[in-house]
């Protein structure tokens, strides 16, 4: 630039015009050979990287380049393992050394959906979390060490992302753009492995026990993981999840009745019914619920699917749940039951004190009103069948 800045200001008669011209020549043809050369040296270490690496094949592909190498040790259960990485511009190989100076390939990973995440963990003090796919590894170094490969595998990252054409938060762990939370089994944290829960700073201890959330696989703490949502990878099975999840869980199901004109019971009809209908035990206090603050109570007789065997019990309902009794005065329910997704139908023939209670197509109470209309149950319980 320098050089052409220069020949601009001279007058093409001057053998110094000439003189630079020759000399511009020459310059581009320097920059073009240290290019070459970088390419060259380039190609060399991705060469003799293939031949140290035992087990791995085809790694010369065109626009990969090398990026970074270096020994961490593996957090495991019982001792700390060697593990040699060698980071490129869109795979890491993660391989442990050998006597012999050469290493084997444990398995090349894809930074296309890869988390990097730095924890504290009760035997490594620094230790650096690596998950993509179905592959979660745990590794340590030192402090400068760890917050190194932090930032360069996070920054290689992002760059292969600009490259793709892809926006970073669309790389992130499980590849959410192709699969959505809940579909596959997350790889789970080795529970040993935390001190620290992953979503607050609470410290686990003998008060403050692990709990694990399904959909992410994190290790979190009781107050962070109090939710239950049905998961499809377990057949529709309601299981445990951090609030970080259930948020994200509960965002399609908003956004499904936000752009339908159908009630949000018909979400709940597709949740197969066994998720929903089990006996909870002491759900309830009766210090909690009173009758003043239910919206219906009273006795009723209960058959389940059939009119062989009727059991009375006292029911409370409030806040579209049903509470059942086994007498009026005891303080604790003995099962409870979610109304949502549910629908309520008079008995067409027979006694009019008789209403069933049915899921999709499937009958599973028949209930018989004794003290009290049965018209107002039917009425209370179908309004509590809908948002």
């Amino acid at each position: 630039a320098v050089a052409a800045d220069y020949l601009n200001n001279l007058s093409p008669d001057t053998s110094e015009y000439k003189d630079t011209q020759v000399l511009g020549v020459v310059s581009d043809v320097a920059g073009q050979a240290n290019e070459k050369l970088k390419n060259g040296a380039a190609l060399l270490r991705l060469v003799h990287i293939e031949h140290s690496v035992l087990g791995l094949k085809n790694l010369l592909q065109s626009g990969r380049v090398f990026v970074k190498e270096g020994t961490l040790m593996k957090v495991s259960r019982k001792c700390k393992q060697p593990r040699h990485l060698f980071l490129m511009s869109d795979i890491m190989l993660y391989t442990y050394p050998q006597q012999d100076g050469k290493y084997r390939l444990i398995n090349t990973l894809a930074l296309t959906g890869m988390e990097v995440t730095k924890l504290m963990v009760e035997n490594a003090q620094n230790a650096l979390k690596i998950e993509v796919k179905d592959i979660s590894i745990t590794l340590s170094a030192s402090s400068i060490e760890r917050d190194d490969w932090f930032v360069t595998l996070n920054r290689a990252i992002a760059d292969l992302g600009s490259l793709l054409g892809v926006p970073v938060g669309c790389l992130e762990f499980g590849e959410k753009s192709e699969v959505c939370l809940g579909e596959n089994a997350p790889p789970m944290v080795s529970v040993s492995q935390i001190a620290v829960c992953m979503n607050c700073p609470v410290r686990f201890s003998l008060t403050h026990r692990r709990h694990h959330c399904h959909a992410c696989g994190k290790v979190v703490c009781r107050d962070c993981c109090r939710n239950k949502v049905p998961l499809k990878y377990m057949k529709n099975r309601r299981a445990k999840v951090c609030d970080k999840c259930y948020s994200e869980l509960c965002k399609p199901v908003a956004m499904a009745t936000e752009s339908s004109s159908r009630p949000l019971s018909a979400v709940f009809q597709n949740i197969h019914p066994t998720c929903l209908w089990r006996g909870r035990k002491g759900q309830m206090s009766f210090n909690h619920v009173t009758r003043s603050e239910g919206e219906m109570s009273g006795t009723l007789q209960r058959s389940h699917n059939s009119r062989r065997s009727w059991k009375n019990l006292w029911f409370l309902l409030k806040d579209k749940v049903l509470y059942a009794y086994p007498q009026p005065e005891d303080r604790a329910s003995c099962e409870s039951l979610p109304l949502l997704g549910f629908s309520v139908r008079p008995e067409s023939e027979g006694e009019s004190s008789m209403f069933q209670l049915y899921h999709k197509t499937t009958l599973y109470y028949t209930f018989k009103a004794q003290d009290t209309p049965t018209a107002q149950w039917v009425s209370a319980m179908e309004e509590a069948t809908v948002l």
